[in-house]
């Protein structure tokens, strides 16, 4: 039995192709939302540097709120989970 050694190859990349036409068509509806909080996240950083803005201590609270959240709450989820585990 032979084959063509180029058969799996074009497999792969035919695979790929379907792959990246499916992710795109799933991802393009946030795209543009993803855009626009990326957008006003550099716009926010920039104020936030220039230090002009009244805002500017509302945003670096927020940026640090921001950043402890996610921390806390695997903190939680860790420590529950090893209450329920000695339980």
């Amino acid at each position: 039995m032979a084959t063509d050694p180029g058969t799996g190859t074009k497999a792969v990349r035919h695979a790929g192709g379907l792959y990246r036409k499916t992710a795109s068509g799933i991802a393009s509806p946030f795209k543009k939302a993803e855009q626009k909080v990326e957008s006003e996240a550099h716009h926010l950083h920039d104020v936030e540097q220039a230090g002009e803005s009244g805002e500017t201590p509302y945003i670096a609270i927020l940026g640090l709120f921001l950043f402890l959240v996610p921390i806390v709450i695997l903190l939680l989820v860790l420590a529950f989970g090893a209450y329920y585990l000695a339980k």
